[in-house]
C-alpha cells in the first residue's frame, strides 16, 4: 500500500511539473536566502527612512526619505504574500539587524550625507540581490516580484546618488 501511495505522489508532482522531491525538500536554497536577505533589507529600508524623517534637515532629503517608505513598504508586504505562499517563512523581527543606530549621534548635513551614502550602497546591494532573484531563482512568482521592482530600486539608488552629489558638505556642526 505503501509502494502505491508514493508511486501516486510521485505522478502527481510529475503532473504538476515539479520535481518528485519538491515537496520532502521545503523550498529551493535560493529562493529561501532571498526571501530573509530581501525581508531584512526592506524592514531596514523603511526603518532608515523613517530616521531621517526626524533627522533630516534638507527638505529634499525629507521627500526622499517619504518615498522609499511609499515604495518599500507595498514591496515588504507583497514579498511576504509571495513567501507564504512558496512555504518561506519571514521573520517578524527582520530589522533588528539595522544599521542605522550609526546614524544615532549625527544630525543635519553629518546625517544627510551619511545617510544617502547608506542608502546607495543598500540599494546597490538590493539590486544585486533582486536581480540574481530575477536570473536564478526557482521560485517564478519570486522571481517575477524581483524582476518587476529593480527599476525602482535603481530609481533610489541614482536619487540617493544624486542627491549626495547635491548637497553641500558642511565642515562645521549644524
Amino acid at each position: 500500500m505503501k509502494n502505491r501511495f508514493a508511486g501516486l505522489l510521485v505522478v502527481l508532482a510529475l503532473a504538476a511539473g515539479l520535481p518528485a522531491s519538491a515537496s520532502a525538500a521545503g523550498p529551493p536554497e535560493q529562493d529561501r536566502q532571498f526571501v530573509e536577505a530581501a525581508a531584512r533589507a526592506e524592514a531596514s529600508r523603511i526603518e532608515s527612512a523613517e530616521q531621517a524623517l526626524t533627522k533630516a534637515g534638507d527638505k529634499r532629503v525629507r521627500i526622499f526619505a517619504e518615498r522609499i517608505i511609499e515604495d518599500h513598504r507595498p514591496i515588504s508586504q507583497e514579498l511576504t504574500v509571495l513567501a507564504s505562499d512558496a512555504g518561506i517563512p519571514v521573520l517578524a523581527d527582520a530589522a533588528s539587524s539595522s544599521p542605522t543606530r550609526s546614524f544615532d549621534d549625527l544630525s543635519g548635513n553629518a546625517f544627510e550625507h551619511a545617510w544617502l551614502d547608506a542608502e546607495a550602497k543598500a540599494h546597490q546591494e538590493l539590486i544585486d540581490l533582486f536581480g540574481q532573484q530575477a536570473e536564478k531563482g526557482e521560485n517564478q512568482q519570486l522571481r517575477t516580484f524581483a524582476a518587476n521592482h529593480l527599476a525602482s530600486l535603481r530609481d533610489h539608488l541614482e536619487i540617493a546618488r544624486s542627491l549626495g552629489a547635491e548637497l553641500p558638505r558642511q565642515t562645521s556642526s549644524d
